[in-house]
């Protein structure tokens, strides 16, 4: 959108982040297919052990969350005129996870699963037209963590999701939207794997939203790539704008890399 429309909608509904939580928290949910970017964050709690004897004394253990943090995107991984927020934190529930499930031949728990997860911040380039999360999720095992993957990189899945997006759940996405409308259907698609580094699968949703007069065309990618037990997901987010090809494959060969 021009410079001056941005501004102008920037003033009445709120800047790139606040975006994220009206309009992309609940279908990160949906669409993450087991709540896999953004959505709930992983808690990351302090334990600690007692020593044994009168000189006992507190000592920190590390959490598999801690550890999964070290696999995130961080700020200089971007251009440098790109900032950084704290996340959205949307705990809202998955609509339409049973009919998604059913359609894609998967039990509801892979949809409904909610594995510990460690959260980047939202990074957001300079015009806020561009805006990158990364999480790792960590599975109770191996088999779980592929589980979810295989219901992401299913065939059936953009069909399954679409249809999803607009009948059960579409009712709900809309009450969340607040003050914005959503014009059309939702899109769904898969790009072309060469546009990200290799060994991952992906998703793409496609929304045109309306709000004080402003339309707006939403782009929302799920970049997802699966380890041992661990899930990395890179979501790549455009407002009235493609995200750069270049840009999308160093992002996504970085959080490949990081992921144990």
């Amino acid at each position: 959108i021009p410079s001056d429309q941005h501004c102008d909608f920037d003033k009445k509904i709120g800047r790139a982040s606040t975006w994220t939580q009206w309009v992309l928290g609940p279908i990160k949910q949906v669409s993450s297919i087991s709540l896999i970017a953004l959505v709930s964050f992983g808690l990351v709690t302090t334990q600690f052990m007692m020593a044994g004897g009168a000189a006992a004394k507190a000592t920190q253990r590390t959490t598999p969350v801690d550890l999964a943090r070290k696999a995130l995107l961080v700020k200089s991984d971007f251009p440098k005129s790109w900032t950084s927020t704290t996340s959205s934190n949307n705990n809202s529930s998955i609509p339409g996870a049973t009919q998604l499930a059913s359609c894609i031949g998967v039990p509801r728990s892979v949809i409904t699963g909610n594995p510990p997860q460690a959260h980047s911040p939202e990074f957001d380039s300079s015009n806020h037209q561009l805006m990158v999360d990364d999480s790792v999720s960590i599975y109770p095992s191996a088999k779980a963590a592929t589980a979810d993957f295989n219901s992401l990189a299913n065939l059936k899945t953009p069909t399954c999701l679409a249809s999803a997006l607009n009948g059960p759940a579409k009712a709900t996405l809309e009450k969340e939207f607040g003050a914005m409308s959503l014009i059309g259907t939702i899109g769904v698609t898969r790009i072309a794997a060469k546009y990200f580094a290799p060994g991952g699968t992906n998703i793409t949703m496609l929304m045109r939203l309306k709000s004080h007069g402003v339309q707006l065309n939403f782009e929302f990618t799920l970049v997802v790539y699966v380890k041992a037990n661990e899930e990395q997901t890179v979501s790549l987010i455009s407002v009235d704008a493609g995200f750069p090809a270049a840009l999308a494959m160093q992002l996504t060969k970085d959080a490949a890399s990081l992921i144990r």
